[in-house]
């Protein structure tokens, strides 16, 4: 029996898909690491304009005719850009920062709002994939390691294992398949903020290579976000440690 299930392809590929998870893992974890040392790095460093980061955003919110609000970000909230309410929402570090990596952070989520209002395909389908992703990425896990339990458990009714298996799977598949989908949507974002900081503040030199190897090594933990909800899970359950 159990020499069967074992040598059943369902379970093969729940191996190989759990192999990929843990590769993911490192790559993750690598590509997090890299983008958190950057971003510590230029916190030190002043930019050119020596303004605050939301006096620079809200100058180009005028300038491009936009309704896009701007906020301070509670406590457990992180920088984003809110699609839903159209309001970009920055950590106060960020908010009222003067360093480069305050500008860059702040004008990758300046670069969703311009996306909205330049009526980006990918930005219409945010929202869609969003809610698909936050729906699928956290049942892979339960689902796949509680369905082989029950799976290799010898009784009549392990086929509820197996069927729990192959919804797992399907969600993983979904989970990717969203992730996709919003990669070029960041990358997106980042090349208009780079753009505005570039033609519309004057950002150029050694600062704006600075401003591009930041949101880059972003870039990446997008990426590596494929495969990274192992890594997240970790990163929350230690975070305060």
């Amino acid at each position: 029996m159990l020499e069967d299930l074992i040598s059943s392809p369902l379970f093969i590929i729940t191996i190989v898909i759990i192999g990929l998870f843990l590769i993911g893992l490192i790559i993750a974890g690598t590509a997090h690491r890299r983008y958190y040392n950057l971003r510590e790095k230029f916190s030190q460093i002043e930019n050119s304009t020596g303004v605050e980061t939301y006096q620079i955003i809200e100058y180009g919110i005028q300038k491009n005719e936009q309704k896009t609000g701007l906020y301070i970000a509670g406590e457990k909230v992180e920088d984003c850009y809110d699609y839903v309410n159209d309001r970009i929402v920055l950590k106060e570090d960020v908010f009222y920062g003067t360093s480069v990596a305050s500008l860059a952070i702040a004008c990758h989520e300046f670069g969703h709002s311009m996306q909205r209002y330049s009526n980006s395909f990918w930005f219409a389908m945010c929202y869609f994939f969003n809610k698909l992703n936050s729906f699928f990425s956290g049942l892979f896990f339960p689902l796949v390691l509680i369905g082989l339990i029950i799976w290799l458990i010898p009784f009549e009714l392990n086929i509820i294992g197996e069927v729990m298996i192959y919804v797992g799977l399907f969600s993983f598949a979904v989970t990717l398949l969203t992730k996709l989908f919003l990669i070029p949507l960041e990358f997106g974002a980042s090349k208009n903020g780079k753009k505005f900081l570039k033609k519309q503040i004057g950002i150029k030199g050694k600062e704006l290579s600075q401003v591009k190897e930041l949101l880059n090594a972003a870039g990446m933990t997008y990426v590596a976000s494929l495969f990274a909800t192992p890594y997240k899970v970790i990163r929350f359950i230690f975070k305060g440690y």
